[in-house]
């Protein structure tokens, strides 16, 4: 009987560590966010790719050590990237991100985009994922909170019309939204 207990500890044991290594590989990809399909469950117009809204303020210093608000976007469509500094998912929409959307409209003064890290990381981790990544846009540190008042999470593209309103709510991994962000942000222009 003891045996049996014991080889019944032993696949407990190795089931569990399965389902954690599981649920840790998931935690950064670029697949939807399964927090975001519950969400969409419990009340699907509030995680809509199109949200209007008032945009909640923030202040947050930059990597260059500026500190930004909301308010210094005004009469601008602002395109905001939630991040992890050390996501994946995040390092391969960057460059993306930077091409199709930073580039693209580098030369209309209507249009700013910025990273924020919501995973709070340190200074160096951040700069780290700008060197890796190759973008040029600014970055914004320990925007955990940012992310929480926006009901978003990382991987995720936001956009903000010239209003302050909520205009798009990324709902999955922020390279298969930058089509829906980029037409969102024509329109907005």
């Amino acid at each position: 009987m003891k045996t049996k207990f014991n080889s019944f500890l032993s696949i407990s044991k190795v089931l569990i560590v399965s389902v954690i290594i599981g649920l840790g590989q998931m935690a950064c990809s670029d697949a939807d966010d399964p927090v975001d399909e519950m969400k969409k469950q419990e009340n699907p117009d509030d995680m809509k790719g199109n949200n209007s809204g008032d945009a909640p303020d923030f202040s947050l210093t930059s990597l260059s050590g500026t500190t930004v608000s909301l308010q210094d976007f005004d009469n601008k469509v602002l395109v905001m990237f939630f991040l992890g500094n050390s996501c994946p998912a995040c390092k391969t929409a960057a460059p993306k991100i930077q091409t199709q959307i930073a580039d693209a409209y580098a030369s209309n003064s209507n249009v700013a985009i910025i990273g924020l890290d919501q995973w709070n990381g340190t200074k160096a981790s951040v700069q780290g994922f700008k060197n890796t990544t190759g973008i040029t846009f600014p970055l914004l540190l320990n925007a955990s909170k940012v992310a929480s008042d926006y009901n978003t999470t990382y991987d995720r593209l936001v956009v903000v019309n010239k209003d302050g309103d909520i205009v798009f709510k990324g709902t999955q991994g922020a390279s298969k939204d930058i089509a829906a962000a980029l037409s969102i942000l024509d329109d907005s222009l």
